[in-house]
């Protein structure tokens, strides 16, 4: 049975008061008899209840977390962080999974302001105006999301947010020396904060640099949705193939890579792939996927600091960079259509063309060779597949 405050009280010879008092911290009590009660406790394993204290302080201990997509392992990094913070000064967590649906969002939102003492919001969807009323309920910490307009000061809100202008910068300027002139970037959900400061970034660089930026809509960033765009972009016979594809996150990277590897086009021999936010454990995906660090643990961390000091710094940022790996490579000419398939019975492939892939070199013949320091040519056979793994 657990010890109770009224044991150590006993035990240490005062008041149930006065044991409350030096177990809380209270200045009202001198160091000596504090030391006395902290002992005694000790002695008798004793753990406050965080009920009996709440009904104290009215405070519950507590902190909710909403998050966009509880699936994607970016979250898994960033609420580690944030636990292990907030577990050191002895405050929980709760969590809810919004499932990149606003009105659900706002739903946890409500449902939680009565449960806990303060909220963190990763990567909210809501708009604005609901974000900043809810913080005459409670403390507000946005994590990857910034308001568009002045905070009043009254608000109780901090925001702590990725800056992924050096990483996305960096990532064009790495594909730009690998020769890639046509590159298509596979957006997140359009009411995405970070979707809005990627396609802010990508814009920016490429209209330096002079590379044409094709953009991709979806609407959820997940495996699913990266494989569909990759397939729309694959089937865009008018427009031609892009050598580089860049990713909203890791997730969607991921799809892009398994429809490149169904349609039979090698990556990075045929095609560039860039992800965002280094999230996927080693081997998950094959080639190793070149992406954007964006320090989940760092924003996990900011995020439990600033919901535990309301009253301090109310901004600060974490900064990205760019991981390079194997699924980036030298670019070849684009096409006007994506890899043909099996030619029809009694026809001849296009004059362009790569031999099919169960084509074999006439008798006595030698195979073809690139020219020294040209890229090799484009394999039609699939790469060797990705280690299954558990994708939203």
């Amino acid at each position: 049975m657990a010890t109770t405050i009224r044991q150590v009280a006993a035990a240490a010879g005062v008041s149930v008061a006065t044991a409350s008092r030096a177990l809380s911290g209270s200045t009202a009590v001198i160091d000596a008899t504090r030391q006395r009660v902290l002992a005694v406790a000790q002695g008798l394993d004793y753990t406050p209840s965080r009920l009996a204290r709440s009904l104290v302080t009215g405070l519950t201990g507590n902190v909710g977390v909403i998050l966009p997509d509880i699936t994607n392992p970016f979250y898994t990094s960033f609420l580690a962080a944030l636990e292990s913070t907030l577990g050191a000064h002895d405050v929980g967590i709760l969590i809810g999974d919004s499932q990149e649906d606003s009105d659900r969002e706002y739903t946890l939102l409500q449902r939680m302001s009565t449960q806990v003492d303060g909220l963190v919001l990763a990567s909210s969807r809501m708009a604005d105006d609901q974000i900043v009323g809810a913080t005459s309920k409670l403390p507000i910490v946005l994590a990857n999301r910034m308001l568009r307009d002045t905070v009043p000061a009254t608000a109780r809100l901090s925001q702590v947010v990725i800056d992924v202008d050096p990483g996305y910068t960096a990532a064009v300027h790495h594909l730009h020396e690998l020769g890639h002139h046509r590159i298509t970037y596979i957006d997140g959900p359009p009411r995405s904060w970070s979707g809005l400061q990627k396609r802010t970034a990508l814009n920016r660089v490429c209209a330096e640099l002079g590379i044409p930026l094709t953009v991709v809509g979806t609407e959820r960033p997940d495996f699913g949705a990266g494989r569909d765009a990759t397939e729309r972009i694959l089937s865009d016979t008018e427009s031609g193939l892009p050598t580089a594809i860049l990713a909203f996150n890791d997730q969607v990277a991921l799809g892009v890579l398994a429809a490149s590897r169904a349609a039979g086009i090698d990556v990075p021999g045929r095609l560039s792939v860039v992800g965002c936010d280094d999230s996927l454990p080693d081997g998950l995906a094959w080639p190793a996927l070149t992406t954007i660090d964006s320090s989940a643990r760092t924003l996990g961390g900011l995020a439990a600091h600033a919901i535990l000091d309301p009253g301090g710094e109310r901004g600060s940022s974490v900064q990205t960079r760019l991981v390079v790996r194997g699924s980036t490579g030298p670019a070849r000419q684009s096409v006007a259509r994506p890899i043909p398939g099996p030619a029809a019975p009694g026809s001849s492939p296009p004059p362009d063309s790569s031999p099919p892939p169960d084509s074999s070199p006439a008798p006595g013949s030698s195979p073809p060779s690139s020219a020294p320091g040209s890229p090799a040519s484009p394999s039609l056979i699939a790469p060797r597949p990705t280690r299954a793994g558990k994708v939203p």
